[in-house]
């Protein structure tokens, strides 16, 4: 009995020493996804360029039929097999038990929390006891080329695709029909989640499978998983409309986009960033014997970064196309290091990093709402079904999320506007009617503007840092908002659908 009690009590201690090792783990979790999510959910108005007009165009997608807004005059919806669609899918999905709204804060909290939940279960399998090092994914989980921008579709195949590789290597080393049957499953979906992504698992899985030397038959195994999602695209790229035109960048340019994977709300910031990681890899690997290269990840990561250097800067209506790379190659080059015992104190740097991009992120979106909010008055003063041309000025690089602005009047009072996003074969909204549109397929640039269709087909102009306009705007209507840099013009000519 003596042994048994003894042998219980050690059972009892072990046990509530387990917990409590656990406890810091799990409050530390909850932590870090509260910095995640708190810049999601604090703000009237998320401060993400695109991100509206999906928003929006989500939104006429699911009330094409609906009574009160005439969307159906307008747009038709195209289901095809090309890629893209999976936030769409989502956000129709959830609009039938929730606002279009809160659907929205939802998808981005998973753009946000799935990118080091992945990376977690990717360095499980490819560098194991070494998943600690999926904290400085936190870095790259709100950065500008994927969040800040809303590129949505982008961010959910960098996490997709991380998960599609983790799970190859366990059918790598264990192969199963169920495992491989799941991994055609993923791979289709990476598929229509992003190009980007699907080409990146298949690039990855290919060198990491020569480099291990696999086998002709593994590898041949492998290239299956990706069949599918290259015939879809196959099939629909040969009905696509677009202009696949591309355009590449200089060194220069180049050199400076390597700051992208870490680029955030401050440059400053970024600058200060890359400096914490150069340190990061200096104390991991002086004076530790246990620092080691995993030869096979390094090369994969390597091949990326090289990569990058060849890869156009947009290729059809990808934008930043080769800067869209650099969070991938961040992430798999976790998966090239061995740290052992400094694991730790890189662990350290990284959650104090991340909590200060953080609280600066979050002071960024909060430092942009009243600005947005006071353009975003505008909605009221254009009635409900009006026909609403937004004028956008393009100029400068950085983020200018006040851009879709006008997007979300589409989703309050119903409005038309050309500018949803609608490109043939890259979004599944179709624009049906044959107003006037002085942009084309894609909400961009502005050329030569025909004024008087302007004036004939539209009600509204929602008018946003186009000085070289105004005298004609003007004249040919009346002032009803203004707001800085935004003016809202009521044509005198505009049809009834216009609102008057």
């Amino acid at each position: 009995m003596g042994a048994q009690e003894a042998c219980g009590t050690q059972t009892n201690r072990l046990a509530r020493n387990g917990r409590n090792v656990r406890w810091p783990h799990i409050l530390l979790l909850f932590l870090l996804a509260a910095a995640l999510l708190v810049p999601i959910w604090s703000v009237s108005y998320l401060p993400l360029v695109d991100y509206p007009n999906h928003l929006a165009s989500a939104f006429v997608l699911a009330h094409l039929t609906g009574v009160r807004f005439h969307f159906g005059r307008y747009y038709a919806a195209h289901w095809g097999t090309f890629p893209y669609l999976t936030m769409d899918w989502i956000l129709l999905g959830l609009q039938w038990l929730m606002p279009i709204d809160t659907a929205g804060r939802l998808l981005l909290s998973l753009c946000a929390m799935s990118v080091p939940a992945a990376t977690w279960f990717f360095l499980r399998r490819a560098n194991p006891g070494q998943q600690g090092l999926a904290l400085w994914s936190l870095l790259i989980a709100e950065n500008l080329y994927f969040f800040l921008y809303g590129f949505i579709n982008m961010q959910l195949s960098l996490a997709l695709c991380l998960v599609v590789v983790g799970i190859w290597l366990d059918f790598l080393e264990r192969p199963r029909i169920t495992l491989w049957l799941l991994l055609v499953l993923l791979t289709t979906l990476l598929y229509f989640t992003h190009l980007m992504g699907f080409g990146v698992a298949g690039i990855l899985i290919t060198l990491y499978a020569i480099l291990s030397r696999t086998g002709l038959r593994q590898l041949l195994v492998s290239w299956l998983l990706f069949l599918p999602g290259t015939f879809l695209f196959l099939s629909s790229h040969s009905r696509l409309k677009s202009s696949w035109s591309w355009q590449f960048r200089g060194i220069g340019a180049k050199l400076s986009g390597l700051l992208a994977a870490m680029a955030g709300a401050y440059p400053a910031l970024d600058f200060l960033t890359l400096a914490v990681i150069v340190l990061a890899i200096v104390l991991a690997s002086s004076q530790n014997r246990e620092f080691r290269w995993n030869r096979r990840w390094l090369a994969v990561a390597g091949s990326l970064f090289l990569l990058y250097w060849i890869f156009p800067a947009r290729y059809g209506t990808g934008m930043n196309a080769d800067r869209r790379l650099l969070p991938f190659l961040f992430v798999f080059a976790l998966a090239s290091v061995r740290v052992g015992r400094k694991m730790r104190e890189l662990a350290i740097i990284a959650i104090l990093l991340f909590l200060v991009r953080a609280g600066a992120l979050e002071r960024q979106f909060i430092s942009e709402q009243p600005e947005l909010t006071q353009m975003a008055l505008s909605i009221a003063a254009i009635p409900e079904n009006a026909r609403v041309l937004p004028l956008v000025g393009w100029a400068g690089g950085s983020p200018q999320p006040e851009r879709n602005l006008w997007a979300y009047g589409v989703i309050r009072r119903g409005w038309f506007s050309p500018c949803l996003f609608h490109d043939p074969g890259v979004q599944p909204l179709q624009v049906t009617s044959r107003l006037y549109d002085p942009y084309g397929r894609a909400f961009g640039k502005l050329g030569t503007i025909d004024w008087n269709r302007v004036s004939s087909d539209y009600g509204y102009v929602w008018a946003l840092d186009v000085p070289q306009f105004a005298d004609k705007l003007a004249a040919m209507g009346k002032p009803v908002f203004q707001s800085g840099k935004l003016q809202v013009y009521r044509m005198s000519a505009g049809s009834p659908e216009g609102g008057f």
